[in-house]
């Protein structure tokens, strides 16, 4: 599949054209677009997102732990999650979720999404 690519939630331009990406980028990419979004957020599917709540709230790292792998199985495209890793930063509240799946293709996927108040 293709789709635009994003960085930071802005549409990449270039050389006069949008920038398309498909393969392992375009599934990070659409892994990392609900890791990033808040439960509730998007209006036209209120189940899309993660709670923030839960992931940068005063929940305990099973809750943070059973979200995140929540939305991860989400994408139709992860055959199982295989390594998911969750720093926290209390401080200035950050999480920085790493993690690596596998695809129903058999290729394996890793990548790291960080979350901040």
């Amino acid at each position: 599949m293709k789709t635009l690519e994003l960085i930071n939630g802005d549409l990449v331009y270039e050389n006069g054209d949008f920038k398309m990406i498909e393969g392992e980028n375009e599934i990070a990419q659409c892994l990392s677009i609900p890791l990033g979004t808040n439960l509730k957020e998007w209006f036209l599917d209120e189940r899309f997102g993660v709670d923030f709540t839960l992931i940068l709230g005063k929940s305990n790292d099973e809750e943070a732990r059973a979200e995140v792998m929540r939305v991860l199985s989400q994408e139709e495209r992860v055959a199982s999650i295989d390594n998911l890793t969750i720093s926290n930063d209390f401080t200035n509240r950050i999480r920085t979720i790493r993690y690596s799946v596998t695809l129903i293709d058999g290729s394996t996927l890793s990548d790291e999404v960080i979350l901040g108040a």
